[in-house]
């Protein structure tokens, strides 16, 4: 059995930060991570095209602060020019003109700079990947993670970022839950954001909607995606690109290949944008919804919602047993946002002893 300090359950961009906080402090710790690489929800291509988060906004600071740490640079989001809307399937393409819209950012190369170079700051040796846990106790006031291949890891302080919902089943796993039922309750009713949804991306030669007057943005009532944007990154040798939002419910798009959903995609791209949408040079594809580390049956079944954690009241409880829960969704200002994440995870490393 190994033991640390402080170990980190979820690689996501709250358990990077909380790792880059205990690295910084030279404190024990240990990152593992249930999949193959870490980001959690925030997944960019080669190409650097998010298919998880895209945006932040001004307001958020933690955001531009923790990126100019790490020396990474952003940009404004695309909207010069008019949007395309669809109200019906025989209804005619209807162009209009932007109104004033809130600034949102994006980070040049996507959000998966961020996650990278949050790697790059940390040892190496303390990250453990394709590392499921099954169980979760606590025995001697020392924590106990049970991993699914059966090893052991033992700690003093545990730090769980991870979405409500993937949470509470590894303590009812075990055969005596140290969490009280009020909490594990509170747990199973918190949503995990977006995680049920789907999104879209095609790669172009070039953003030939901008040489039309068109800003990339469109919206739908027919589908399969309700709302597209530009995608195109910052830099001028950055990959022309457009991505959606798929509107079809996550239950409805369960009996439907990828390949149905891409051509579909495609389609409604040309309806839209003319005859150069239907001639992507790749696309890419992903269900949110069939990751299993991430949703769950209820985020599926139930209207897109933030989580609404009460850390007030269950401050005392989780003070006692030395456990943080630092996932997006915990935060108290932004749930389910990265800004969210960051916050929360400042507050709570404010906590900890040197």
């Amino acid at each position: 059995m190994s033991f640390v300090e402080h170990l980190i359950i979820g690689g996501g961009i709250s358990g990077c930060v909380m790792a880059r906080h205990l690295a910084k402090r030279q404190l024990d710790f240990k990152l593992i991570e249930a999949q193959a690489t870490l980001g959690g929800r925030i997944q960019s291509t080669e190409q650097g095209l998010d298919l998880g988060p895209t945006w932040f906004w001004p307001h958020q600071h933690s955001v531009k602060a923790l990126l100019a740490e790490l020396n990474i640079d952003i940009f404004e989001q695309y909207t010069q020019g008019d949007y395309v809307y669809q109200a019906g399937p025989n209804s005619p393409i209807q162009r209009e003109r932007n109104q004033e819209e809130m600034l949102s950012n994006r980070v040049e190369g996507g959000m998966g700079t961020v996650i990278t170079a949050l790697t790059n700051t940390l040892p190496q040796d303390r990250i453990l990947l394709n590392a499921p846990v099954r169980h979760i106790t606590k025995l001697d006031n020392i924590w106990r993670v049970l991993l699914t291949n059966g090893d052991e890891l033992s700690c003093d302080h545990l730090w769980l970022a991870m979405p409500p919902r993937k949470v509470a089943p590894l303590f009812l796993a075990a055969d005596d839950c140290v969490l009280s039922k009020a909490l594990v309750s509170h747990l199973q009713d918190q949503q995990t954001w977006m995680s049920a949804q789907a999104k879209f991306v095609a790669v172009y030669d070039k953003p030939f909607w901008r040489d039309a007057g068109l800003s990339g943005q469109g919206f739908s009532r027919v589908g399969p995606m309700v709302e597209i944007n530009d995608a195109c990154g910052g830099a001028e040798e950055s990959p022309a690109a457009l991505f959606g939002f798929i509107g079809v419910p996550a239950v409805n798009r369960q009996p439907l290949d990828e390949q149905t959903m891409i051509d579909a995609c495609v389609a409604q791209l040309g309806k839209l944008f003319g005859e150069a949408a239907l001639s992507p040079t790749s696309s890419h594809y992903i269900d949110w919804a069939s990751n299993k580390f991430i949703s769950s049956s209820a985020d599926i079944s139930e209207p897109s919602q933030h989580a609404h954690f009460d850390q007030v009241r269950f401050e005392a409880e989780l003070k006692g047993l030395n456990l943080g829960l630092i996932g997006s969704e915990f935060s108290q200002t932004e749930p389910g946002y990265i800004a969210g994440a960051i916050d929360h995870v400042n507050e709570q490393v404010s906590q900890v002893d040197y």
